[in-house]
């Protein structure tokens, strides 16, 4: 009877091809033969896996984080959401399609880049008194061209005029 043939020891060492592998990283699973291989192993090569696997696993958190904010977006009726205004104040509401626009507008995504106009913007939707919280963003230059971006946006002038 011919001795066992072990399938494991007919692939080499992952780390020096050299010698039938007897142990597996334990980060990474990598198959290597003898203590020194480990040590050049986890000195070249394990360190660099694991944070390609760790951020591979961020980017998918931050996918699937993205994904669900937008689902919960889509979620939210427009028709339901309370806000704040009485019926007679048909004439400051803005359609859905031009809200719409806003979302989609890339010279607004650029400006809210700004750590400074998320901060005012956040102030303001927090305030107690948003009308004054509201006044004194509009001292500050970039909220100003944040204010005319949007109505340039929902409220675009006609022959590329501009708004005075």
């Amino acid at each position: 009877m011919a001795p066992e043939t072990n399938v494991v020891t007919m692939v080499p060492c992952e780390v020096c091809s050299e010698q039938p592998p007897k142990y597996r990283c334990p980060r990474c699973e990598v198959r290597y033969c003898s203590l020194t291989c480990f040590k050049q192993h986890k000195l070249n090569t394990c360190g660099e896996r694991e944070k390609f696997v760790q951020e591979q696993r961020r980017k998918q958190q931050c996918e699937a984080a993205a994904a669900t904010v937008q689902e919960e977006e889509n979620a939210v009726s427009m028709e339901m959401w309370d806000d704040g205004m009485d019926e007679g104040d048909e004439e400051d509401r803005v359609p859905l399609d031009r809200l719409q626009k806003l979302r989609d507008s890339e010279e607004l995504q650029d400006l809210l880049c700004n750590p400074h106009l998320q901060r005012m913007i956040r102030e303001v939707d927090s305030s107690d008194d948003p009308e004054v919280t509201m006044q004194r963003a509009m001292q500050e230059p970039i909220f100003v061209e944040f204010a005319d971006q949007c109505l340039r946006v929902v409220e675009p002038q006609p022959n590329g005029t501009e708004q005075g």
